[in-house]
C-alpha cells in the first residue's frame, strides 16, 4: 500500500493510465482523504524535566508562538551553551521538527515559531539521546497548553460555464464554503473565479461536468491553507505512543533506541 499526495480524482484517473500503459501496473485507489494541518492558537509555554527513570537528564522549556500563514516552522534558541552544550541544542533543534510531525489531532503542525528558552544536562547523568527523548514530550506539553486550530487546504479555481447554468454554479460554491468574484460574461459563457476548501470540493468537477452535460471546464490550483470554521472536525490516528502519555512514551522510545 502506497500513499500519494493529488489535487483530486481526475489526476487519479491520468496516474491510474500512466502506471498501466507504461508499466503494465494495474492498480486500485481507495477514497481519497483530505490532508489537514494544525497552527497554535495562541502563544505559550511547554516544559520537560527528564530526569526518571536515571540514567537521564534533560530539562527544555519551549516558548511556541502562531507564525504568519505560509511561514512554515521557525526555530531559535536563546540559551547559552554554558547551561547546554552545543551538541544537546543540535539534538533538540534536530528533533522538533520530527515532534511536530504529529500535533494534538495527529496533523503536521505549522506556521509557528518554537525558541527553546530553557535548557539543563547534567554532567553524569545526561545521556547522548536524552534529549531526542524529551524534546517531543517538551513539544506536545506546549500543544496541549495553547491548543491547536485546524487548517485545511484551499483551492484556487476558475469555472466557464454556458450562461444559463451561471446561477446554480454560484449557489454550489457558497453551499461548499467558497468565495468568488463577481462573474464576468464572455458571450454566451460565465467565467467565475473564487477559491473552495478542498474538502468540500472533491467530487465537484465530475458533478459539474454532469449537469452542463460536458459544457463546462474547471481549473484549480493549490493556494495554500486556511484555518477551519470553528464546526468542521478532522482527526488522524496517531502513529506510535503519544508523547503526552510520558510514562509510556519515554519506555517505548528506549527501547526503541536501544534496538
Amino acid at each position: 500500500e502506497l500513499h500519494i499526495k493529488v489535487m483530486g480524482p481526475i489526476q487519479l484517473e491520468i496516474l491510474n493510465s500512466v502506471l498501466e500503459e507504461r508499466y503494465a501496473l494495474k492498480v486500485t485507489f481507495g477514497q481519497p482523504s483530505v490532508i489537514y494541518k494544525e497552527t497554535p492558537a495562541r502563544a505559550g509555554e511547554g516544559f520537560i524535566a527528564y530526569t526518571m527513570p536515571k540514567p537521564c537528564w534533560a530539562i527544555l522549556r519551549f516558548q511556541i508562538e502562531p507564525g504568519p500563514p505560509g511561514s512554515g516552522l521557525v526555530y531559535d534558541s536563546i540559551v547559552r551553551s554554558s547551561d547546554l552544550l552545543p551538541q544537546y541544542q543540535s539534538e533538540t533543534a534536530r528533533r522538533v521538527p520530527e515532534a511536530l510531525q504529529q500535533g494534538l489531532y495527529g496533523w503536521e503542525v505549522t506556521d509557528l515559531k518554537v525558541t527553546l528558552t530553557e535548557g539543563q544536562h547534567h554532567v553524569w547523568h545526561t545521556h547522548p539521546l536524552d534529549f531526542a527523548v524529551a524534546t517531543p514530550m517538551g513539544i506536545m506539553d506546549g500543544l496541549a497548553r495553547v491548543g491547536t486550530k485546524l487548517l485545511e487546504p484551499i483551492l484556487q479555481v476558475r469555472i466557464v460555464v454556458p450562461e444559463e447554468n451561471g446561477g446554480r454554479v454560484m449557489n454550489d460554491l457558497v453551499q461548499m464554503r467558497g468565495t468568488f468574484e463577481p462573474p464576468v460574461l464572455q458571450g454566451e459563457r460565465m467565467i467565475i473565479e473564487g477559491r473552495l476548501p478542498l474538502a468540500t470540493s472533491l467530487d465537484y468537477p465530475v458533478s459539474l461536468s454532469s449537469y452542463t452535460k460536458g459544457r463546462s471546464t474547471f481549473t484549480s490550483f493549490f493556494a495554500g491553507y486556511e484555518e477551519c470554521p470553528p464546526d468542521v472536525s478532522a482527526e488522524r490516528t496517531r502513529r506510535g505512543v503519544n508523547p503526552l502519555d510520558q510514562a509510556k512514551y519515554i519506555l517505548s522510545v528506549r527501547k526503541a533506541l536501544q534496538g
